[in-house]
């Protein structure tokens, strides 16, 4: 398991009361929105990050596609005793350049040390705290037959780096990690947007997945049309891994309204993280809740992925 943002409280043992318990008693301001996520990462430090930006950025974005504006993160932070002081010193580094880039304050940090062996070296919790804006709610249920789904960026580019480093691949130098804070990019976009998600365990297909099933809408995906960089692909493909399963770390999957794409899109490839953004598909009115592929050669075939799945650990 990548970390327990994905699942729904019910999943874990709390029950679905949880949510409601915090927005509407423990936060009866409904405008402060809070997302918490638990980060393990193999290897923890990587060519061009570390468990540390991880966690910030990937609690930031939770909150950003919720159309709130990110202000404060509090940490908690797991250490293995032994761990070098010079790799704490990089995580904590890590952790405030992140926070910077995000435009976040770190309101409060807890650390506590385990015996070596039981913890992967460090193990982070992340909590963010916005404000919703002026701009809509982007609900999932707003999301409408004809609307076009969009990816921020190239797929899966993250879970390669982190394969490449694992097996000696040597691809880690070619594909860097896409980590980044994503809150200023949605900014730029969100008032055109119906609904928005992180690419993070399961990778985009998990998150169509779960979109199609939630809305009750058939999601058509053109296989061509999915932005992947070259290395990325052959080095997941080393391992049997698919683009479309991998996790990323600085990768939305935006629902827009078709007379709003081409302004998105102008957004997007305006922005350092929106670059190569891409229309890859829509939203059919088929009832049918799945999702369906176009291959290269115009087939369409329904990809069938267990509800809950993730593939192993990659983030």
């Amino acid at each position: 398991m990548t970390y327990a943002q994905g699942w729904d409280a019910a999943q874990v043992g709390f029950g679905p009361g949880v949510r409601a318990l915090v927005e509407e008693e423990l936060l009866p301001d409904r405008s402060v929105v809070v997302r918490t996520g638990t980060y393990v990462v193999d290897p923890p430090f990587f060519g061009n990050g570390d468990i540390g930006r991880v966690a910030v950025c990937g609690a930031v974005n939770e909150l950003a596609v919720t159309g709130a504006e990110p202000r404060h993160i509090a940490l908690g932070i797991v250490l293995e005793a032994g761990l070098p002081l010079g790799l704490v010193h990089r995580l904590t580094a890590s952790v405030r350049t992140a926070a910077a880039e995000a435009g976040v304050a770190i309101a409060a940090v807890d650390t506590q040390v385990v015996r070596a062996g039981e913890a992967d070296r460090v193990f982070v919790t992340t909590t963010a705290f916005g404000v919703l804006g002026a701009g809509p709610t982007l609900d999932l249920h707003a999301v409408r037959p004809g609307d076009r789904i969009v990816v921020t960026g190239p797929l899966g580019s993250h879970a390669a780096h982190l394969v490449s480093l694992r097996d000696g691949l040597g691809y880690e130098h070619h594909v860097p990690s896409d980590c980044a804070p994503l809150a200023g990019l949605m900014r730029t976009v969100s008032a055109d947007l119906r609904h928005a998600r992180t690419v993070v365990a399961g990778g985009l297909a998990e998150v169509l997945r779960q979109a199609a099933a939630g809305r009750g809408l058939t999601l058509r995906v053109d296989e061509s049309a999915l932005p992947v960089r070259h290395e990325a692909r052959v080095a997941l493909g080393a391992r049997g891994l698919a683009p479309l399963d991998a996790a990323c770390a600085g990768c939305l999957c935006l629902f827009v309204p078709p007379e709003h794409t081409g302004r998105v899109l102008a957004a997007l490839h305006a922005h350092p993280h929106g670059r190569l953004a891409a229309v890859v598909g829509e939203v059919t009115a088929g009832p049918t809740g799945d999702v369906e592929f176009r291959s290269p050669d115009g087939r369409l075939r329904t990809r069938t992925v267990p509800a809950g799945s993730v593939p192993e650990r990659l983030l």
